[in-house]
């Protein structure tokens, strides 16, 4: 017989490219599937949606209409509550700014002080006083 050699089987215990993409195309299939039920199932969802809002639309409309007077009540107590509140917000507003500009005029000032003694101190040792008469 011969060497026991035979090219057929050379590869034979090693699955080939077209056997190993056969999974990959079966779960492309079934991703394809999945989205295929979903999309079944998102087009019932909506078909029910659409009838829930036809059904429920006039509903809506109504406790709108009915609302209004509620709505009206609560946005005239809160515009006497602005009017009464406006003085005093207007007033302590005013006060912050004030002391904001006191505090933004001495950050300004106060790193100038130590200039301000030296020339003093200059100017007291350069000044010329006036001669006393007799």
């Amino acid at each position: 017989m011969g060497s026991g050699f035979n090219a057929g089987n050379l590869f034979a215990d090693q699955p080939s490219l077209t056997h190993k993409m056969l999974g990959l195309v079966a779960l492309a299939g079934l991703l394809i599937a999945g989205f295929a039920v979903f999309a079944v199932f998102a087009m019932v969802l909506i078909v029910l949606k659409i009838a829930f809002w036809a059904v429920f639309f006039p509903l809506r409309l109504l406790f709108k209409l009915l609302w209004i007077p509620v709505g009206l009540i609560g946005g005239l107590f809160s515009f006497a509550a602005g009017i009464t509140l406006l003085p005093v917000l207007l007033t302590v507003g005013f006060v912050v700014a004030v002391v904001a500009a006191i505090a933004a005029l001495l950050a300004l000032l106060v790193p100038a002080i130590p200039f301000v003694l030296l020339g003093l101190m200059i100017w007291a040792v350069v000044r010329q006083r006036p001669v006393m008469q007799n």
